[in-house]
């Protein structure tokens, strides 16, 4: 083999990294179902249901204990996507410790891919929200995000890990001049959130993404990062010389799935 340096669990490794600092959705999901992962896995969560409070004083000071139950949702791996591409002088650039220019290349296909299936999913099977009035100017869009904390609120979501993330067209509404976002603070957790963060509004962090189903209109989707369930792996990379060019061929390919575990604690809004 001519890419005698290529060693795929560095490169796995800083492809994660990559894929991490870059993305907006994977970023704000729970992730803690990750695991050992392989194409066709099904992984089974396991939820419990509430417990019945009882009033003791009425049940003359004498209680019964119930039964535990609980209730399944399963998040299928069935995404598999991969990249395949053709690279002169591998060798020289792995030599020097330098694979920052390919991982960054191939971790931002694999983010755009699985953000905008991210956002897909949240929007399609969240609650929609109509508000009392559409957003068409700074003011406007600012009912809207109240609105959506109403909607979470009523559903009675953790004020905690709140989150928006809102398209361009919701966006460009908030920034207006003169609008209350101008003095928001806007810092992040990691590089690709504080990147594309919008601040903080009604104690949600705000966050840009162009990867939501609405492009035309404006469209923000606000929710409790528990809602969305994300299992991602890199689960392959290999290298090889290439057959019919002088050249040499890197191949990987990305397994992930995803589930909306908490419906209630996603609003949406999409502009008529």
């Amino acid at each position: 083999m001519a890419i005698t340096n290529f060693i795929p669990e560095i490169w796995s490794s800083k492809m994660l990294v990559e894929f991490q600092n870059t993305a907006v959705w994977a970023g704000l999901t729970n992730r803690e179902y990750e695991g050992d992962l392989r194409s066709g896995n099904t992984l089974h969560i396991t939820s419990p249901v509430p417990i019945t409070i009882k009033d003791y004083k009425a049940n003359n000071r004498t209680t019964t204990a119930d039964d535990i139950q609980d209730t399944g949702l399963d998040i299928v791996v069935d995404q598999e996507k991969n990249f395949d591409f053709y690279v002169d002088d591998i060798d020289r650039a792995q030599a020097a410790g330098n694979l920052n220019e390919y991982t960054k290349s191939a971790a931002d296909g694999l983010v755009q891919d699985s953000d905008r299936f991210l956002a897909a999913l949240a929007v399609t099977n969240g609650t929609a929200v109509t508000p009392g009035a559409p957003a068409t100017d700074a003011k406007s869009a600012w009912n809207v995000i109240r609105d959506l904390r109403k909607a979470l609120n009523k559903a009675a979501v953790p004020f905690e890990q709140r989150v928006f993330v809102a398209n361009a067209e919701f966006e460009a509404l908030l920034f207006e001049h003169d609008s209350k976002m101008t003095n928001a603070d806007a810092s992040g957790s990691t590089d690709g959130l504080r990147n594309a963060s919008l601040g903080n509004i009604l104690r949600f962090e705000g966050y840009g993404s162009e990867n939501l189903p609405e492009t035309d209109k404006p469209q923000v989707a606000a929710f409790h990062r528990s809602a969305l369930a994300y299992v991602s792996q890199i689960q392959k990379t290999e290298a090889m010389r290439a057959q019919n060019k002088f050249a040499d061929r890197l191949r990987g390919l990305h397994v992930y799935g995803a589930k909306v575990v908490r419906p209630k604690a996603i609003a949406v809004y999409t502009a008529a």
